[in-house]
């Protein structure tokens, strides 16, 4: 069901219903007002004018109020019957009796009980009205003479001239009257203007609530599809809401002020009725199709909650709202916390302002220097303004000196302050960078001298943990070196009796194999006591370094040549990125021989066989770059920060004969020869960049 629904077929369907009802509505309501307006221009009247009967129509009050005025006017002039039949053959069809003094015209002999018997009439007489024609717009006035009348009806037949006329005698009078049968074609046009008429409502209120109940569908479907909840925008909906609204009332104003202009050219010019409703239906059908499309637009906008985001009004006023309540917000707090401040609790200024001896000082110095000098400049102030101080001795000159004493005392202390604030600083500064050993002195007595001390027992403090950090570190690295040394006697006799072992037959037969398994022990150890003496000796500072200059590209080349049969038993790739040029470099050649065996060794023992492992050395920024890559065979689930420290090891299962300070001895070295080593893991891919400064190249 929700498919159906939400299809775009159905959507589209609807959004032509809606567009066909406009213009199916438009030609409706064209041709009806053609049809009337046809029907007016020939009666000379309007055929219906939604009255409730026809008794009350206008076509019938118009019929006899034109008559009315013709026969009235036609009995104060020199009108004959022949040019009176002749003005009334297109305005009535009814009987008339009309008597003056001794002109009478008429179309029958009325009497004026004849006339009152029928369906539809007037009785005009000296002072007196008689009728059941509405006449609500033809005025009557008594004079003082009661046979004496006023009236003047316009040919607008809307407004009424009051003018004095002769006056009646008995005897005069104006009968007017229609028939049943004189009337039934005037009822027959009306009663067919009203079944046009109803007939052209009906229809457009039908089209009407089709459009609307077709358009509403499109107001819960819009935005929505068959296979999610969500809510799909498009182009259309990244407009502002307020040039949208600006189009949706500019699309409609038009549409509507265009109708206007084109009925009011139909009835003023005679324009074709059907040409201009033809363009009117094509006109709105456009227009309303904007017009829904914006709206659709609107509430696609409101359901996906982006209607505020998309109006410039509206985020002006939430930016408003928000600024409003966070300003709010924080006056609050802060008077909260003034109040909270200056309380006399545990955290409360009275407390902290009086507690501390340095806070009250500060406190003190500063309420009595502002004191003195608000006292001192009253004084000169009125001494400027008034002599009257000097009748007691104290003169103008007197207060001034006064003045630059006190401002030179106060300057001369705050400056003392402020050098002593400075070299404060400094002293922060120089204990951040490293120098321990500065001592803050001649400080000025009070805050700052006991500042002072804090700081220069922090150094002492700071520089005691590190000689104890040092000195613990010093013993652990003779503690690695005396054990491996002490170790390797015992070692080489153990390793060279596993030797004899190993070429003597022993029984049992399994002897052997224990012998050699105790060889090769004995072997891993003899290395591992090696690495623990290497990496002990050059972080210790002991190993001395033989630097000198040596190629980079030759270093990588060597390294790969002496171990090229192991590379060709690993089934790995090789791929080998050197320049034909040098690339020299300032290092130990020993120490980097064995960082890139070691380097090489590991791409060796840990890539995934079948893999491609990537060799480089290239200039980058005046940099020496040596890359080595490989994709490891085992999970690196470890931090490449922490790959590089001594026993750790990659392998956290420990299932390879690694001993984990591989990569910590290439790394001492090279940093002992002035170079960087960093790790890189990114997935199975294991980098490491080894970087060294050009020897010789000019500093950036």
């Amino acid at each position: 069901m929700k498919k159906v629904m939400r299809s775009p077929i159905l959507k589209g369907i609807a959004f032509a219903l809606c567009l066909v009802c406009v213009a199916a509505a438009t030609l409706t309501a064209g041709n009806a007002l053609q049809w009337f307006y046809e029907q007016s221009e020939r009666r000379g009247s309007n055929i219906y004018q939604l009255e409730s009967s026809f008794e009350d129509s206008k076509m019938l009050n118009s019929s006899f109020v034109t008559a009315f005025t013709i026969i009235d006017n036609a009995l104060q002039n020199e009108t004959t019957q022949e040019m009176l039949d002749r003005y009334l053959e297109q305005n009535f069809f009814g009987d008339y009796y009309a008597k003056l003094g001794d002109k009478v015209l008429k179309n029958a002999e009325l009497t004026e009980g004849d006339t009152m018997d029928s369906p539809y009439y007037m009785v005009i007489k000296p002072g007196e009205y008689q009728g059941n024609i509405q006449l609500s717009f033809v005025f009557y006035e008594r004079w003082a003479n009661p046979y004496e009348y006023d009236y003047y009806v316009h040919p607008d037949e809307t407004t009424v001239t009051a003018e004095r006329r002769p006056a009646m005698q008995d005897g005069d009078c104006i009968l007017l009257r229609l028939t049943q049968g004189q009337a039934d074609s005037l009822q027959a046009e009306w009663l067919e203007g009203q079944r046009v008429f109803d007939h052209a409502l009906m229809l457009v209120i039908i089209l009407f609530f089709l459009a609307l109940i077709a358009y509403i569908y499109l107001l819960f479907v819009t935005g929505r599809r068959a296979e999610d909840e969500e809510v799909h925008l498009v182009l259309i909906d990244r407009m502002y809401v307020e040039f949208n609204l600006a189009i949706l009332v500019g699309a409609a104003a038009g549409a509507l002020a265009l109708t206007f202009v084109g009925i009011d050219e139909c009835l003023s010019s005679g324009v074709s009725f059907r040409m201009m409703t033809y363009l009117l239906a094509a006109l709105l059908v456009c227009a309303f199709a904007l017009v829904m499309e914006l709206i659709l637009s609107l509430v696609r906008n409101l359901k996906n909650r982006t209607f505020v985001e998309r109006s410039f009004i509206l985020r002006a006023i939430r930016w408003c709202w928000r600024t409003a309540k966070r300003i709010c917000r924080w006056f609050i707090g802060r008077c909260k916390a003034v109040w909270h401040g200056i309380g006399r609790g545990r955290d409360g200024l009275w407390r902290k302002a009086f507690q501390d001896y340095k806070t009250r000082n500060a406190l003190l110095v500063f309420t009595g220097y502002s004191a003195v000098l608000a006292i001192i400049t009253v004084l000169f102030g009125m001494v400027a303004s008034d002599y009257w101080y000097r009748s007691n001795g104290l003169t103008l000159f007197t207060f001034f000196v006064l003045g630059v004493a006190w401002v030179a005392a106060s300057a001369c202390f705050i400056f003392k302050r402020i050098d002593g604030f400075d070299r404060v600083v400094e002293a922060i500064k120089r204990l951040r960078g490293g120098d321990l050993t500065y001592k803050l002195t001649d400080m000025p007595a009070g805050v700052f001298s006991a500042m002072a001390e804090d700081i220069n027992s922090l150094g002492d403090g700071m520089q005691a943990a590190l000689q104890n950090e040092l000195r613990a570190e010093r013993m652990k690295s003779e503690l690695i070196t005396n054990v491996s040394h002490d170790l390797k006697t015992p070692l080489t006799s153990i390793l060279s009796y596993s030797d004899l072992l190993c070429q003597e037959h022993l029984t049992p037969e399994e002897a052997n194999d224990y012998a050699k398994i105790i060889h090769q022990k004995s072997l891993r150890l003899k290395n591992l006591t090696s690495d623990l003496f290497d990496i002990s000796k050059v972080q210790s500072g002991a190993e001395q370094m033989q630097c000198e200059r040596i190629d980079a590209c030759t270093l990588v080349r060597q390294a790969l040549g002496e171990q090229d049969k192991a590379i060709a038993e690993s089934r790995l790739t090789l791929k080998v990125d050197i320049p034909e040029r040098e690339l020299p470099i300032w290092a130990d050649g020993k120490k980097m021989t064995r960082v890139m065996e070691n380097l090489i060794g590991n791409c060796i023992k840990y890539a995934l066989p079948g893999t491609r492992v990537f060799v480089s050395a290239a200039e980058r920024e005046g940099q020496a770059v040596i890359e080595l890559k490989n994709i490891a065979n085992y999970a690196m689930d470890f931090d490449p920060g922490e790959i590089t420290e001594r026993f750790v090891r990659g392998d956290a299962a420990r299932s390879t004969e690694g001993s984990g300070l591989g990569l910590a001895i290439a790394k001492s070295y090279v940093e002992a020869c002035g170079g960087a080593l960093a790790v890189e893991v990114d997935g199975d891919l294991f980098k490491v960049r080894i970087t060294f400064p050009v020897y010789g190249a000019q500093p950036a």
